[in-house]
């Protein structure tokens, strides 16, 4: 094979499908299943016997000369009469994939990034959770969190916020100062809880209290991504994060997953006091440590971006891959309202009315070609989720952050005045009752009136 014909990653999956329809048949190809290992090498499962030996190999050889580098050294085709191949077929956790004008089912094998095809958690119950999220960094995603805290411990709500950016700490130390700031944070939690467990009277050792909270108002309680002792012993720091994203294994000898793993911890906190909602900071990007916040939490994601190109196509490459996890979760029958719980959020928006027009029928774009469900299925399917373009209620339809210069060198903790009421009203003020719409819609606290500052 030539460099010039030389297939690339992009065109493995594809290659496979054009030989297998040519060899055994497009019956044989939707109802075997395409496994893809860590390394990208694939192998065709068919629910059919085995043909003759020579046949068989007539086959292989085919699959291999085309496939060149992504054709699985220890074989690339298996049938349904031999050990192992019947139990795989029926692994529930294949996508349904459409490749071209083929139905086929693709088993993904990963070991990085193997969180993002973890089905999502619905709809959690007890107080609303709220993920604040972004592709990149520098959109205003921790500010936001920091002037939603405080405008709702000013109505006399009970925060517990969340910093998951463990590879980049930002909210934790932009609420606590030096005085208030805890012992431990969540990659502390993430070790020292794979190593024996964390009881309960130990995790106050994990929570400090922002000044946020005042008299007569609601209580900010903050989970740093690195505490005290981090702060202490910097040189340790890479070494804690690189345990904090490894699997632990229970009694038994069971594998606990990372995201599990931070599912349990976010459920341990919000279930320690009397919380009116529960906010997150989630990673940046595509990293591993950002799926189990967007995913696994059972939270209102804020999916924040910029009215730029590159924020589309990120979007674009995200929500394609969660695609595969709503048509997974259709096929067995789930309604998978988790796609429901997603909002877009317009972050340092200019007065241009074209420039937010624009990053709507963008986003309407990428939410309509995958996660939402084709409009004239909602006749026929009660349970399709599907909107409208201009329908402001819909998970494409942005909030809208304005730019405002003030916030540039954000830092409450050196000037607590930032967070004062008369310093963010007018620029979050539309975004902040978007986010009493979203709280009063998960959840309602009869026992706690609301006291305007």
């Amino acid at each position: 094979m030539s460099e010039s014909t030389r297939v690339v990653f992009d065109e493995s999956l594809p290659t496979l499908v054009e030989v297998i329809v040519g060899q055994l048949g497009q019956d044989a190809l939707e109802q075997g299943l395409i496994v893809r290992d860590s390394s990208g090498r694939l192998l065709f499962l068919s629910s059919e016997e085995s043909p003759s030996a020579e046949r068989r190999a007539d086959i292989e050889k085919k699959m291999a000369d085309r496939l060149g580098p992504y054709a699985r050294a220890e074989g690339v085709i298996g049938f349904g009469d031999e050990p192992g191949v019947q139990r795989l077929l029926k692994d529930a956790a294949a996508f349904p994939v459409k490749q071209g004008r083929y139905s086929i089912r693709l088993l993904d094998r990963r070991i990085v990034g193997s969180a993002w095809v973890d089905s999502p958690q619905d709809i959690k119950t007890g107080p609303p959770r709220i993920v604040f999220a972004s592709l990149k960094g520098g959109v205003g995603r921790s500010t936001a969190l920091a002037v939603t805290a405080s405008d709702l411990a000013r109505r006399n709500r009970n925060v517990l916020i969340f910093d998951l950016d463990l590879e980049a700490p930002g909210v934790g130390g932009m609420l606590l100062d030096e005085e208030r700031m805890t012992r431990f944070g969540a990659v502390e939690f993430l070790v020292e809880n794979g190593l024996g467990g964390i009881p309960d009277q130990a995790l106050e050792e994990y929570v400090g209290t922002s000044t946020l909270t005042s008299p007569g108002g609601g209580r900010v309680d903050v989970v740093p991504a690195l505490g005290r002792s981090a702060i202490d012993h910097p040189g340790n720091t890479l070494a804690k994060l690189s345990r904090a994203m490894i699997e632990d294994i229970d009694p038994s000898g069971n594998s606990i997953s990372v995201p599990a793993q931070i599912t349990e911890m976010v459920d341990r906190f919000a279930g320690r006091e009397s919380y009116d909602v529960v906010l997150v900071d989630s990673r940046a990007g595509f990293s591993e440590l950002a799926a189990p916040a967007i995913l696994g939490l059972g939270a209102t994601v804020l999916f924040f971006g910029t009215a730029q190109r590159q924020t589309i196509q990120g979007y674009a490459a995200l929500f394609a891959a969660l695609k595969l996890l709503a048509q997974r979760a259709r096929t067995a029958g789930s309604r998978a309202e988790w796609r429901l719980l997603f909002k877009a959020v317009l972050a340092k928006a200019v007065p241009d009315s074209q420039k937010t027009a624009w990053y709507r029928d963008e986003l309407y774009g990428i939410f309509a070609d995958n996660l939402y469900d084709e409009d004239d299925t909602q006749q026929a399917d009660p349970d399709a989720i599907s909107f409208g373009i201009d329908d402001k209620d819909a998970p494409h339809y942005p909030l809208v952050i304005p730019f405002d210069s003030n916030f540039i060198d954000f830092d409450p903790v050196r000037a607590p005045t930032q967070l004062d009421l008369p310093y963010y009203e007018q620029p979050y003020r539309r975004f902040l009752d978007s986010i009493d719409s979203i709280i009063s819609t998960r959840y309602v606290n009869p026992d706690r009136s609301e006291n305007e500052a």
